[in-house]
C-alpha cells in the first residue's frame, strides 16, 4: 500500500468515527429534549468519552416560579452521591497515615456509649456498624440521637444497614483528625486541587443566587420539605470529581477498590454500585435523591465514558434516561420515555379527589402517547399508599379497588391491593371489613405473608 492510499483510508476512517459520534450526540440531544418536553427531565446533563465532553445541556427552570432558566452554573444537592466524599476522605487520611481502618471509633470520638469500642472505622465505611436507621438535619441532632443508642442492631461486620449515622461518624472522625470543619477539609484537601467550586450549604434555608430550588410536577416548591443542610454542587463539579476519582488523582486504585466493595449483591457500597475485574473498576453507577432533587453518575472504563444527570424536579426517570444514553453510546436501540402516572395524579388526588380522578381518566383516554401505562396497577397502588400516609383512607380504598381491575393476571399485585384495603378499613376501625379483605388477599395469593400473619394475630384475639 502506497503512502497516498494509506492516508486516504486513515482520513476515511476518522470521518466515519466523527460521523458516528455526531449521530450519537444528536440522538442523545433528541432523547433529552423529548424528556424535557413531556415533563420528565428538568435539569443538567454531561456526557463525555475519552476525557472529552461530547454533549452538555441544561433544560428547564431553576425554581418553581419558572422565573429563571436553568444553566450549567446552577448547583444542586446530590443526595447519597455525597457519601462518596466522606468515604474518600477517610481513605485519603488512611493513605496519609493519619488513621487505620481497623481503628476503633472510640479512638477518635470520646462522647459515645461503650458500643463505640466495638465498631471499627471500616464498619462505618461499609455500613456494617450495626447502627440503626437515622436521618437528622444538623450535627447537634445527630450527636443527641447517637448518644441515646444503647444497643447495636447486630454485631459490627455481620450485617448491613444504610444508616446516615455511619456517614455522620465518618465526618466526625475527619473533623477530629484534621482539626477543621468537614466542609473545610473537603475544600482544602480534595476540592481545591480538582477545581471544584461547590460544596456550599444554604444558610437559614435561603438559597444563594446560583442554587437551584426544587419543585414537584404541580410546580409547588419542595426545596426544604424534609430539612436542608446538604452541600450544593454544579454538574461540572460532579463531573470533575468522578473524572478524578477514576484517574487516580484523589486516592489509589486499591483504595478505590476497597470503597467499591459491597456487603452482598443486594447492598450498595460507599460508591453505590461498582463492578470490578482484577481490582480495576469496570463500571460505576450511583444515584442520589432528596427533596425532589435527583442525580445519577455513571462511569465505564472500557470506553472511558462518564455521564452525569442532575434534576431539581424528580420524576424517578434519571436511571432510565441513563440506560437510554448508554444504549445510544453502544449503538443499541432505545425507546423514548414517558411520564409517570403516579407522580402526576397523587397530588391531585390529595388536593381534590374528584378532580384527581377526572384527570386520571382524561390522561388514560387521550394521553397514552405521553404517559406510561405499562405499570398502571402498581402506579395506582403507590398513589393509594401516598393517600394512606396522609390518612385519606376512604379515598385510598377507591384507588386500590380500581387497581384490582387492571391486569387481572397479576394475582400477587391484586392480593397486595386487597391487603392494603384491609389495612385502610383497620385504620378506620371497621374490623369486620378489614378481616374480610385480609382473607381475600390470602385466598388469592397464599404467598402473601403479610395477610397470613395479620390473620393469625386476629384469630388469636
Amino acid at each position: 500500500m502506497n503512502t497516498k492510499t494509506y492516508f486516504i483510508l486513515l482520513l476515511s476512517f476518522k470521518f466515519l468515527i466523527i460521523t458516528s459520534q455526531s449521530h450519537k450526540t444528536r440522538q442523545i440531544d433528541d432523547l433529552i429534549t423529548e424528556a424535557n418536553k413531556i415533563g420528565i427531565f428538568n435539569g443538567n446533563v454531561i456526557v463525555s468519552q475519552k476525557g472529552n465532553i461530547i454533549y452538555q445541556n441544561a433544560l428547564g427552570f431553576s425554581d418553581y416560579k419558572k422565573s429563571k432558566k436553568l444553566t450549567e452554573l446552577f448547583s444542586m444537592p446530590v443526595g447519597s452521591i455525597s457519601k462518596e466524599f466522606n468515604s474518600v476522605g477517610i481513605l485519603y487520611l488512611k493513605e496519609k497515615g493519619k488513621l487505620k481502618l481497623e481503628d476503633k471509633v472510640s479512638d477518635y470520638i470520646n462522647y459515645l456509649p461503650d458500643w463505640a469500642n466495638k465498631i471499627q472505622i471500616k464498619d462505618l465505611v461499609e455500613y456494617t456498624s450495626g447502627l440503626p436507621q437515622m436521618s437528622k438535619n444538623s450535627d447537634s441532632e445527630y450527636i443527641s440521637e447517637i448518644k441515646k443508642i444503647q444497643k447495636l442492631e447486630f454485631s459490627p461486620g455481620s450485617g448491613y444497614i444504610y444508616s446516615n449515622a455511619n456517614i455522620f461518624l465518618q465526618q466526625e472522625i475527619i473533623r477530629n483528625i484534621s482539626l477543621m470543619s468537614y466542609s473545610d477539609f473537603l475544600k482544602k484537601n480534595l476540592f481545591l486541587k480538582l477545581k471544584i467550586k461547590g460544596g456550599e450549604i444554604p444558610k437559614d434555608a435561603i438559597l444563594s443566587q446560583n442554587m437551584a430550588g426544587s419543585f414537584d410536577n404541580d410546580f409547588k416548591e419542595t426545596t426544604f420539605i424534609h430539612g436542608g443542610g446538604e452541600m450544593y454542587f454544579t454538574i461540572g463539579d460532579i463531573y470533575r470529581w468522578e473524572k478524578a476519582l477514576h484517574s487516580g488523582k484523589i486516592i489509589s486504585d486499591l483504595s478505590l477498590f476497597y470503597l467499591g466493595k459491597s456487603f452482598d449483591k443486594n447492598t450498595e457500597s460507599s460508591l453505590g454500585n461498582v463492578q470490578y475485574n482484577n481490582y480495576k473498576v469496570l463500571e460505576h453507577s450511583h444515584q442520589g435523591s432528596g427533596n425532589n432533587y435527583e442525580s445519577f453518575v455513571y462511569y465505564n472504563s472500557e470506553n472511558d465514558t462518564i455521564f452525569i444527570l442532575m434534576t431539581n424536579n424528580q420524576n424517578f426517570k434519571v436511571s432510565e434516561i441513563a440506560d437510554c444514553i448508554q444504549n445510544i453510546l453502544n449503538s443499541k436501540p432505545f425507546s423514548f420515555l414517558k411520564k409517570s402516572i403516579y407522580l402526576d395524579i397523587r397530588g391531585k388526588l390529595l388536593h381534590n379527589f374528584s378532580e384527581g380522578m377526572a384527570y386520571y381518566k382524561e390522561i388514560k383516554s387521550s394521553k397514552k402517547e405521553i404517559y406510561d401505562f405499562s405499570n398502571e396497577g402498581l402506579d395506582l397502588i403507590n398513589s393509594a399508599k401516598y393517600l394512606m400516609r396522609r390518612n385519606k383512607f376512604e379515598d385510598a380504598i377507591k384507588i386500590l379497588d380500581l387497581s384490582t381491575n387492571v391486569d387481572l393476571t397479576d394475582k400477587s399485585r391484586i392480593s397486595n391491593a386487597l391487603f392494603l384495603i384491609g389495612e385502610c378499613y383497620f385504620k378506620i376501625n371497621d374490623l369486620e371489613m378489614s378481616k374480610s379483605f385480609y382473607e381475600q388477599a390470602f385466598a388469592l395469593d397464599s404467598n402473601n405473608k403479610q395477610a397470613e400473619n395479620v390473620l393469625k394475630v386476629m384469630m388469636k384475639n
